[in-house]
């Protein structure tokens, strides 16, 4: 039986849909035309052979996102042995046709929406990201053309952290439009994984974020893109909770950490300190990474959010008290992406990060994989930041480089991660960092 909301609950979700009020749209929210790939991307705009005098972007983007972006390949994977297969599993006579894979694996708008130029195809093109062409491109092709201008036109403000953390992550962790179940999972869906930093950079650069670019657009800095991935992904699960509950005696299985019931008995235990043993134990890897975003932007807001995240974990096992506790910490989460909005960065952040995250997953231990995995990811994409930036001198970053090479290593195999022997790669990895927590390098 579906649980009612509370007048509680209720009302944090009318704040919630206030603040979100603010929030630009999700391109495929847009009611305007989408031009597809072959407009966007012709040999007289961004699909140029060859760069243009005086222009301020790379104009061959079509090309590079072409030959070297899996986001082309999108719905191509659809007709693959495997993308068939797990069509069959779910009962879909055809993946490439499918709305509960097109939403994700293509640019899928609605037939009156798409312009002469427009092929589903494509995969996930350069509107799935940037926005309706219709929209913007009378603004975006005139000399006096500003991004902000762009922008106000309904280009998507992708520079923006928290606007791009919404977007990537609608797809890369789900949201209503793009649910994610343990029936997918089921069906022989990869594990969604992701960390927006992380994934952000190993995408390939269609930009050159030069003097030029720096002038005209936002740049976020690595940790602020770090911190806003953890955030939105903190409240896309709460999300996922909430409207997962009610379809059995827990909610919809994939908020949980597969490994809770994908393994064998005999291999090593990962239960956390006051869970209950034999219960589930939710994929909840982005509140303990908010134990650093909060350390670094928001101090006060850190104990309440770890005391808000022990009692979600209470109350998935109660019914009753669920709404209201993701209600809380939903409200607290909010505050606390409001106070990384105005958060000016420093430089001492991504040093403060690194210290401050090494030390909370080592008194988080046991860690689940999920959890050392997302671990992992912010210590690697910090770490490189601070090098890339100067601040971390090229013998100490080899060295503390050749530990989270360690880290990884007990990260290698999935089905035989043991915690202690990544809890110990976790210690030799913060002996490494040449820096204490506070202090810029």
């Amino acid at each position: 039986m579906r649980i009612a909301l509370s007048g509680f609950l209720v009302a944090v979700l009318a704040m919630s849909a206030g603040f979100a009020a603010a929030e630009p749209p999700l391109p495929q929210d847009s009611s305007a035309t989408f031009l597809g790939v072959d407009t966007c991307g012709s040999s007289h705009c961004h699909g140029s052979p060859e760069a243009w005098r005086n222009a301020t972007v790379l104009m061959r983007e079509r090309r590079i996102w072409a030959a070297h972006d899996p986001h082309a390949h999108a719905w191509q994977t659809l007709q693959s042995e495997s993308g068939q297969r797990i069509a069959n599993n779910l009962g879909l006579a055809d993946a490439g046709k499918a709305p509960e894979c097109l939403t994700c694996h293509a640019t899928f708008v609605p037939e009156a929406q798409r312009g002469p130029a427009f092929d589903l195809t494509a995969g996930v093109g350069c509107e799935s990201c940037h926005g309706a062409g219709g929209a913007f491109l009378r603004t975006h092709v005139q000399p006096t053309s500003t991004h902000a201008g762009n922008v106000a036109a309904g280009l998507y403000p992708t520079t923006d952290a928290a606007a791009r953390a919404r977007l990537c992550l609608s797809c890369h962790q789900g949201d209503a439009a793009h649910p994610v179940s343990h029936r997918l999972y089921g069906a022989g869906h990869p594990r969604l994984r992701f960390e927006l930093d992380t994934y952000s950079v190993l995408q390939p650069y269609h930009f050159n974020p030069d003097a030029d670019y720096r002038r005209r657009k936002p740049v976020p800095a690595h940790f602020v893109l770090w911190a806003a991935g953890q955030i939105e992904a903190a409240r896309r699960l709460l999300q996922q909770i909430g409207s997962a509950h009610g379809s059995g005696l827990f909610p919809d299985l994939a908020v949980y950490d597969c490994h809770g019931c994908h393994r064998a008995i005999p291999d090593e235990a990962t239960v956390r300190a006051g869970a209950q043993p034999g219960f589930p134990r939710l994929v909840d890897a982005p509140l303990l990474m908010l134990r650093t975003v909060s350390a670094q932007i928001a101090p006060d807001l850190e104990s309440t959010i770890a005391a808000q995240s022990a009692a979600l974990r209470a109350a998935v096992r109660d019914p009753a008290a669920l709404p209201a506790s993701i209600a809380r910490l939903d409200l607290t989460l909010e505050q606390l992406a409001a106070r990384a909005r105005q958060h000016t960065a420093r430089a001492s952040d991504g040093a403060d990060a690194l210290t401050q995250l090494a030390a909370t997953t080592a008194a988080a231990a046991p860690l689940s994989f999920i959890e050392a995995e997302a671990a992992a990811m912010g210590l690697a994409t910090l770490l490189t930041a601070e090098h890339e930036a100067g601040r971390l001198a090229a013998g100490a970053y080899a060295d503390a480089n050749a530990a989270l090479d360690g880290v990884y290593a007990a990260l290698a195999d999935e089905s035989a991660y043991q915690p202690s022997r990544l809890a110990a790669a976790l210690a030799v990895f913060a002996a490494k960092l040449p820096f204490p927590a506070g202090a810029t390098p």
